[in-house]
């Protein structure tokens, strides 16, 4: 019984010294977002990720300060997003035109990888990030996405922006015609649309040289066409494509020279595998694309908020309402919750405080605190992360409190 008590004192103690060096750390390496812009350390960076779950509004409050922060620097040359190639190039033509019929389409659009991104504050996001390439001029944000296709739409617009208007490219036409068929079910699930895209695809490859002519970039034409015919598999692997698509970038834009800032989901931008498949970012740093140090993490958590989870649409697919979801189901409950995350509440400044985790004598370096989730009755990923930890996956951490769901841009008067 004395040995059992012994035990458990010296557990409790370890916990307590831990708990108080991961307090005293924090306090000291804290910034309000809402104050003060971030504080990155890190100049010679490649590439910054920023991750969280998808649906809540601020956090877009979030991005837009880390974006604004690398702009006012110089430290941004392309801004990253969770989107195919197509749609990027979009996004960048909406922030030189203004054109809000246009990001309305996108914003649509944007759901078809991001169920939960389609929302009102992406639309308004989008209109502060035109707000500031205005407001710097002389530093035009280039957008690029290297995400799968789910969603026709663009690709086929961007198709016709590549190709001159010529009668004889039969199949051109035809997609020419498509592409004015506003309501039109553009998702690569529309078993009616699919082999009409595919006999484009087809056609062009079997004359090539029949076509190049009328092709007004090559290697940019052949990468979406690559990636349409990707969407025809029954089965595709998502982060090799982004990875893959990446590396094609990488290559045309010689993005090794250039500061990048990509938005994605929590698992594409950790650093290190939780088991053994590799996100985007860990392909990055094994691949030898860019040295760890030069690839900065920095994760989003949410505490006493609220996420858009689903539109619900009747039986003629027209939109009808949408849940939330709170507490269980975003992390942040007692029967699931990021280990460590207690010490970040604890310590924060406002509803929205970034953290440095990977300052000098840093206690992140000895646990997978704020990787580690844990669950009632339930090993999640504990074992997985078995002598890993934190700084292994990422780099800063912003606690973003009290945040409403982001609503569908249906709701928008």
């Amino acid at each position: 019984m004395t040995k059992t008590k012994l035990t458990i004192l010296c557990i409790l103690l370890v916990q307590t010294i831990f708990g108080q060096n991961k307090t005293d750390y924090l306090s000291k390496n804290t910034t309000d977002l809402r104050k003060d812009s971030p504080i990155i350390t890190e100049i010679d960076f490649n590439i910054i990720g920023f991750g969280a779950l998808h649906g809540s509004a601020k956090t877009y409050d979030a991005e837009l300060s880390l974006i604004s922060s690398l702009v006012e620097k110089k430290n941004l040359d392309y801004y990253i997003i969770e989107t195919n190639y197509s749609q990027a190039y979009y996004f960048e033509e909406y922030l030189k035109t203004g054109d809000e019929k246009l990001l309305k389409e996108l914003t649509l659009s944007f759901q078809t990888i991001v169920s939960q991104e389609g929302s009102i504050e992406t639309f308004n996001h989008w209109k502060n990030i035109r707000a500031l390439s205005l407001k710097y001029p002389d530093k035009q944000i280039r957008v690029i996405g290297c995400d799968v296709i789910n969603d026709y739409d663009f690709p086929i617009k961007y198709i016709l922006h590549l190709t001159k208007d010529n009668n004889s490219w039969k199949e051109r036409e035809t997609l020419k015609e498509l592409s004015l068929q506003k309501e039109l079910d553009f998702s690569i699930s529309n078993k009616e649309l699919s082999p009409i895209i595919e006999s484009f695809v087809k056609d062009y490859l079997k004359n090539k040289d029949k076509y190049k002519e009328l092709i007004t970039d090559i290697d940019i034409f052949n990468h979406i066409i690559s990636n349409i015919n990707q969407s025809f598999e029954e089965k595709r692997e998502r982060e090799k494509i982004i990875f893959e698509n990446y590396m094609f970038l990488h290559s045309k834009l010689n993005l090794s020279d250039k500061k990048q800032f990509a938005k994605y989901g929590y698992f594409h931008i950790q650093k290190e595998p939780e088991g053994n498949y590799p996100s985007f970012f860990n392909r990055l740093i094994e691949n030898n694309v860019y040295e760890r140090n030069s690839v900065i993490t920095i994760m989003g958590y949410l505490t006493k908020s609220k996420v858009l989870w689903d539109k619900k649409y009747d039986k003629n697919g027209d939109y009808k309402n949408y849940t939330t979801k709170a507490g269980y189901g975003i992390s942040d409950y007692w029967k699931e919750y990021f280990k460590g995350i207690k010490y970040l509440k604890k310590t924060k400044l406002s509803d929205l405080t970034m953290f440095k985790l990977n300052g000098e004598n840093s206690p992140y370096s000895n646990e997978a605190d704020l990787i580690e989730i844990k669950m009632f009755l339930k090993d999640y990923n504990t074992t997985k992360l078995k002598g890993k930890n934190t700084l292994q996956f990422i780099d800063y951490a912003i606690l973003i409190s009290d945040s409403k769901e982001q609503v569908p841009i249906e709701e928008m008067k």
